[in-house]
């Protein structure tokens, strides 16, 4: 039997899915799914394990991480596109993400079904950068998943809702942009790997 690998989306989908995707998720089933963080921060399992280790095991393979893509807030990030998983990764949000989005908050019309992604795997780490100051997504919704256990503090602060978002190894959290300016707080031990969804209407100022 052919072992699956994460560029194999194409060919073997079923088989991908089910070694990727997590239970409930993959099968439709995301009432069960969800938990709600709080005001409109979202909370589900996407990922299996395996899927984690291997894209951060890519990631690190490859080395191309850098700190010069954002001019405001910098990470220490690294494109999927650089990856060779943009295309994979941007099936799964249309897929499996972008409909969740659309189902809680009720979004209607062709311009939500025609969304655009920056994706990218940010790392923070106690030697390296440990925190994100506080900002906002320049995008309508962001996904942020979270790869791996194994460090201390870390997350996702949510400075209004007073809500700490800190998925790990697989889990994504969900939310909406301009009402929740958020930052990453301080990684004390560890590695924290995450990958990040920008994600925007592709044609919201075009009419007809």
């Amino acid at each position: 039997m052919q072992e699956i690998s994460l560029f194999d989306w194409r060919d073997h989908k079923d088989a991908w899915i089910k070694k990727y995707i997590a239970p409930g998720i993959r099968t439709g089933d995301v009432d069960l799914m969800i938990d709600e963080l709080g005001p409109d921060i979202y909370c589900f399992p996407l990922f299996t394990d395996t899927f984690c280790y291997e894209v951060v095991e890519q990631a690190e393979r490859l080395g191309k991480w850098t700190t010069a893509r954002h001019e405001y807030y910098p990470t220490t990030d690294v494109l999927l596109q650089d990856l060779g998983l943009a295309e994979m990764y941007h099936q799964v949000m249309h897929t499996f993400c972008h409909p969740i989005a659309r189902k809680i908050w009720r979004l209607e019309g062709r311009h939500w079904e025609d969304m655009v992604e920056e994706s990218f795997m940010a790392r923070y780490r106690a030697n390296e950068q440990v925190l994100l100051s506080i900002h906002q997504d320049y995008a309508d919704y962001t996904f942020t998943v979270g790869l791996n256990r194994g460090f201390e503090g870390g997350g996702t602060w949510f400075v209004r809702q007073k809500i700490l978002g800190n998925p790990k190894s697989g889990y994504c959290t969900l939310f909406p942009c301009i009402t929740h300016p958020h930052g990453g707080r301080p990684t004390t031990k560890g590695t924290r790997y995450i990958v990040v969804s920008f994600c925007r209407r592709r044609h919201l100022y075009e009419h007809g």
